[in-house]
């Protein structure tokens, strides 16, 4: 008996280490000491305001959801998509081309301060339904079709859903011509129904930060402002908010966790309703969402309190410079014809929204936080004044005036912005200690 175990422990540690041996030679493989893209961020924002006919597109398609569509993608506006991804993680680089014989995707992630890459590559092709040839890491390639099973079953089981495996079946064709993706797409009624079964991000046995934005969402709606039949400042809603978030907390760990409640529970409230699918079961009634009676307002205009509070939840609820680059992007697909135009007063408002949300929950600060916005009576206090900021400028006299994303008159016009928020007492207190 003892042998037998004896063997089994031997077996046990070869096993082991010819793993280790395998795993070793696979990340050696998987790393390259040149990225296979270089591509940079701000040339390929340069068509982002085609992404709106993309848009519209969708829409429809969630509208109509127990119908079949036509989507077409151009691979303008996916070369856009990827650079917005890239100025919210900028380690990650990617290209899309897009032929009649198939579509490559690369992409290419290197760590901070290591001039090492990993390099990811992969072609797909047309097909009945979703078709990827292979995947290459490095010098390891992989077959598509093992590939997007295991990726299938992994997301499936992750939000225990089969949520992977419908948005794979709703692919019933695709078809590529010069520059262009064509894609059949089922009815999504079915997509959406199992959507509605994936746990939310805080689906992780603490229901807790859930709990309180239902809550705070509750409070808030009840109050004497909610039913104003005239306009009402964003500043009084946070205010009350963070009024009651005081009351109820006593460290500065419960403070954190009280200031997020509010600013998601506003970001439902004020900004967009469809925010509490990323949060939870936070509407009282599903059927009816709650919201203001009249408009919210920052410097007199709703469309920058949306701007503010939504830039501060998503904030929240992402990671890294996703924020700020969803708001940027907004601002570039407008450029484009029927759109408002590259507004840097909404900016203002995204970079104003993006500060409050790290200040009001960084511990050291939440608690004092909660005691400013108790006395502060105007929008100035956590927006600076967007007097002679540009907006409303198209595609061409954006790039007329400033070229492209990154330029450096684009980044002057930013920093400006920048150093408005910077003297706003309330964010000035984020740096006060070194930070």
């Amino acid at each position: 008996m003892f042998r037998f175990f004896g063997k089994l422990i031997s077996f046990t540690i070869i096993l082991v280490f010819i793993l280790a041996i395998i795993l070793g030679g696979l990340m050696i493989a998987a790393v390259d000491r040149t990225p296979l893209v270089t591509s940079n961020a701000p040339s390929q924002l340069n068509d982002a305001d085609s992404v709106k006919a993309l848009l519209a597109q969708l829409n429809h398609a969630f509208a109509e959801r127990e119908e079949g569509h036509k989507v077409t993608l151009s691979e303008a506006q996916l070369t856009s998509l990827v650079g917005m991804l890239q100025r919210a993680v900028p380690n990650v680089k990617g290209d899309i081309n897009v032929t009649p014989m198939g579509g490559s995707v690369a992409v290419t992630f290197s760590p901070k301060n290591v001039n090492l890459y990993v390099n990811v590559s992969t072609l797909i092709l047309p097909d009945e339904s979703l078709y990827v040839d292979h995947v290459s890491v490095g010098d390891v390639t992989l077959p598509g079709g093992v590939v997007i099973y295991v990726l299938e079953k992994l997301v499936n089981h992750l939000t225990s859903s089969n949520v992977a495996s419908v948005a794979i079946s709703r692919i019933e064709r695709i078809n590529m011509t010069d520059n262009n993706v064509h894609v059949d797409v089922a009815p999504l009624g079915d997509l959406f129904a199992e959507l509605n079964q994936v746990s939310s991000p805080f689906d992780d046995g603490d229901t807790q930060l859930e709990e309180l934005t239902a809550y705070y969402l509750r409070y808030i709606s009840g109050r004497e402002i909610a039913l104003s039949p005239t306009p009402v400042p964003l500043i009084e809603y946070l205010r009350e908010g963070m009024a009651r978030a005081r009351e109820q907390s006593s460290t500065p760990e419960e403070a954190v966790l009280h200031n997020k409640a509010v600013i998601l529970a506003l970001g439902v409230f004020v900004g967009h309703h469809r925010l509490g699918a990323f949060i939870g079961d936070v509407q009282p009634n599903s059927d009816k969402a709650l919201k203001a009676r009249s408009e919210v307002t920052v410097h007199n205009r709703a469309d920058l309190a949306r701007h503010f509070i939504l830039s501060a939840a998503i904030q929240l609820l992402s990671v890294d410079d996703v924020s700020w680059a969803i708001g940027e992007f907004k601002e570039l697909v407008d450029r484009g014809e029927g759109g408002s135009g590259y507004s840097f007063v909404d900016l203002a408002a995204d970079m104003s929204g993006n500060e409050f949300a790290l200040v009001a929950t960084d511990p050291d600060k939440a608690q004092e936080v909660q005691n400013t916005i108790a006395r502060v009576r105007t929008d100035s206090d956590i927006v600076p004044s967007i007097a002679g900021l540009p907006e409303g400028l198209g595609k061409a006299e954006f790039e007329q005036r400033y070229g492209e994303v990154d330029s450096p008159r684009y980044r002057d016009e930013v920093q400006r912005i920048q150093r408005r928020i910077d003297t706003l007492s309330l964010y000035q207190k984020a740096y006060q200690t070194g930070e």
